[in-house]
C-alpha cells in the first residue's frame, strides 16, 4: 500500500505574512542595484581598456539624470540597507568569545560601522589623490 506524501501548503504571496518576511524580501532584492551598478563599473573598465569614443561613449552616459538618481543613488541605498541588515546579523552568525565571555552585540556592530567608515575614508582619499 503506497502512502500518499505530505505537501505542504505554501501560498504564493507567504513573504507578505509579516514584516520579517518583507524585511527578508527586500534584503534580497537589494542584489538587483547593486549588480546593475557593478555591470556600469565593468562597462567602465571595459570601456576605458577600449578606445576614446567608447570611453567618450560611456562618460556620456553617465551624464543622464536618469543613470546618476536610479543606479547609482539607489544603488547606494540598496547597498547600505544591506549593510545595515547585515551588520545586526553578524552578532548572531558569528558570535566572538574572549575569555568566559562573548562580545556584546552593540560593540560588534559598531566595530563593523568603525571599519566601514574607516575602508571608505582610506578609498574616497586614494580616489581623491588619483583625481
Amino acid at each position: 500500500m503506497a502512502r500518499k506524501p505530505y505537501v505542504a501548503k505554501q501560498s504564493d504571496h507567504w513573504y507578505l505574512q509579516t514584516p520579517f518576511y518583507k524585511k527578508y524580501m527586500l534584503r534580497e532584492l537589494t542584489c538587483i542595484p547593486v549588480m546593475l551598478a557593478a555591470l556600469n563599473f565593468f562597462w567602465c573598465i571595459a570601456a576605458l581598456a577600449s578606445s576614446p569614443e567608447a570611453w567618450a561613449t560611456w562618460v556620456s552616459f553617465q551624464r543622464n539624470p536618469i543613470v546618476v538618481i536610479m543606479l547609482n543613488i539607489i544603488a547606494i541605498i540598496a547597498a547600505l540597507f544591506n549593510s545595515v541588515e547585515w551588520f545586526k546579523a553578524m552578532p548572531k552568525a558569528m558570535p566572538i568569545q574572549v575569555g568566559e565571555k562573548f562580545v556584546e552585540d552593540k560593540k560588534m556592530i559598531a566595530g563593523s560601522w568603525v571599519t566601514f567608515a574607516v575602508v571608505a575614508l582610506i578609498v574616497f582619499f586614494v580616489i581623491k589623490v588619483l583625481m
